[in-house]
């Protein structure tokens, strides 16, 4: 079995995990878990959206003129956004404090709103969405001013989230080490994608070097193992705050042996990055 196998058995093990805590009724105080769901939605469909984008695309132009590739760009793009999402979804709603994990969840919230205060409303429905949200904004900021955790932060700290952010010092970076993924492996596979993300003029030279479908694949699939280690993470990350999902991770021994092998941490690389920097 390949790694393309290997991902599509992932991604069907992550597709019966979420929907197996679907129109579930939440508990009250428990209402983030909401997020947490949406959040996990938005994951799969990344990695579902850049397995197919890399199986490649064809044209017919007609007068039997054909154009086949695979937009390996594409699709380290998309991937991106995938191990975005997921260190987020780490960063959020994996803490052994459910009070920590509140604390985040609001200054996730609060950064996100903010964003979009800042765009032009051209109409009254939006205009009116602002408006309710400019509410909600005074609401978080109330409480996360309140929280125990912004207090005993440093001035920083404060002034970060002030601004409206909810990332750490060192970013990705740092949540990355906190998810238990080495920093620079992290640190290579983001820089590399972000420059396809940015239009860099190494991300030109590939496409312009990848010729051949072959070499398109070769670098694709290079992408999708980037997509198995970070589905692996997001099914063990997943179950600890849907328990009930661990179920149908552990129910068929080959796939949890699977999951297992792609659960890819620190310890398992230092031999090849030595140990993971500390920030």
């Amino acid at each position: 079995m390949n790694f393309d196998q290997h991902l599509t058995k992932l991604m069907h093990l992550c597709f019966d995990m979420i929907q197996s805590e679907a129109r579930k009724d939440i508990a009250r105080g428990d209402e983030w878990k909401n997020d947490a769901q949406t959040l996990g939605t938005k994951i799969f469909r990344h990695i579902a959206s850049a397995q197919q984008i890399s199986e490649g695309l064809q044209f017919d132009f007609g007068n039997e003129n054909k154009f086949q590739y695979i937009d390996h760009s594409s699709v380290v793009v998309v991937t991106r956004a995938a191990i975005e999402a997921f260190l987020t979804f780490h960063y959020i709603f994996i803490n052994q404090d459910t009070k920590l994990t509140l604390f985040r969840h609001k200054t996730w919230q609060l950064a996100g709103l903010t964003d979009r205060s800042k765009l032009f409303a051209n109409t009254s429905e939006a205009r009116e969405v602002l408006r309710s949200e400019a509410e909600e904004i005074t609401k978080l900021k109330k409480e996360i001013h309140e929280s125990e955790f912004y207090q005993n932060g440093n001035k920083d700290f404060r002034k970060t989230i002030d601004n409206g952010s909810w990332k750490p010092k060192g970013g990705l970076f740092t949540i990355s080490d906190a998810a238990d993924i080495h920093q620079q492996y992290f640190s290579d596979i983001y820089n590399n994608y972000s420059g396809h993300a940015h239009a860099s003029y190494i991300s030109a030279l590939q496409i312009r070097d990848a010729f051949r479908i072959e070499d398109q694949e070769m670098l694709a699939g290079g992408a999708r193992q980037n997509l198995c280690l970070t589905l692996a993470h997001f099914l063990f990350a997943y179950s600890k705050i849907f328990p009930n999902s661990r179920k149908i991770l552990e129910s068929d021994s080959e796939l949890f042996d699977l999951a297992n092998t792609w659960y890819i941490q620190k310890n398992h690389v230092e031999f090849i990055y030595g140990k993971s920097p500390k920030n």
